[in-house]
């Protein structure tokens, strides 16, 4: 062994070194890319089952009212049919009232997009920002 195999052993250890690098960089990249993806996916099924949940919930909601006030007001019809129109009116008001506040409120506590692959770049750089040069 001479002396003239030392400096290719230092070049080719700091080659070795710096594919390492970038090896691990590109997994963690990797690995955060499909942490995206999922949670897009996730929050694009959370979506269409509250949409369509949603859409359910009016339909029946709606036709229940309707016929509840119907018959509200059919069992007054021959005393007081002004009065229970009246009073079928602002209970639907009311309750149109109320779950506009519902609904609001829950658009207020929505949870955060991507809060996972956020989580995991904080820490990543937290990791990073602790390694102090040699």
């Amino acid at each position: 062994m001479d002396e003239s195999d030392a400096p290719e052993r230092t070049a080719g250890g700091l080659f070795d070194s710096l594919r390492s690098l970038i090896a691990t960089l590109v997994s963690i990249a990797h690995t955060r890319v499909e942490l995206f993806g999922t949670e897009i996916e996730e929050e694009v099924h959370r979506a269409v089952a509250l949409v369509v949940g949603a859409m359910l919930v009016l339909a029946l909601a709606s036709v229940a009212l309707l016929f509840i006030g119907l018959i509200v007001i059919a069992a007054f019809w021959d005393t007081h049919r002004v009065a229970a129109a009246a009073s079928v009116a602002v209970s639907f008001v009311t309750l149109a009232l109320v779950a506009y506040i519902v609904v609001r409120e829950k658009t207020r506590r929505r949870s955060r997009l991507l809060a996972a692959t956020l989580g995991e770049f904080e820490r990543d750089l937290q990791q990073l920002g602790r390694r102090t040069p040699p």
